[in-house]
């Protein structure tokens, strides 16, 4: 029964893949390079990327909509997204347009067209989807 054991084990050596820990020599061809360090999903047709730890958005064609330069960024929802810059958080359209200045220290999802923002100074308002401030 042993030798059956050794017979499978020098038959394996033999028939194994040698290639194991060796790099590849060249992309496949079904390999997509990427000049960004991280991408998110496509929403709303853009996708979030990163690159030297700044956000920017992309086209499903891989143009750039919003070159990266913000320090976070998050997914388009209903045509809007948060990005923060390093004075705060602010809202941009789907053109890069900037929607709310990037001046507030919280902006919450948005529910029935309203989201609750809190400004650098701890007021906390409520803003519509334009950027108003519509109040409490």
């Amino acid at each position: 029964m042993k030798n059956i054991y050794l017979i499978l084990l020098i038959a394996s050596v033999f028939t194994a893949n040698t290639s194991f820990g060796q790099k590849p020599k060249g992309k496949s061809p079904s390999e997509k390079s990427s000049k960004y360090e991280i991408q998110g999903p496509f929403c709303n047709g853009l996708a979030k990327v990163c690159t030297n730890h700044k956000w920017g958005y992309i086209k499903k064609d891989g143009s750039v909509v919003v070159k990266p330069k913000y320090i976070q960024a998050e997914n388009f929802d209903e045509g809007l997204a948060k990005v923060r810059s390093v004075k705060g958080w602010g809202l941009i359209d789907t053109t890069g347009a900037i929607v709310l200045m990037t001046e507030f220290n919280y902006i919450s999802d948005f529910v029935d067209g309203k989201a609750k923002v809190r400004m650098i100074s701890g007021e906390e308002t409520v803003i519509n989807r334009k950027g108003q401030n519509i109040g409490r």
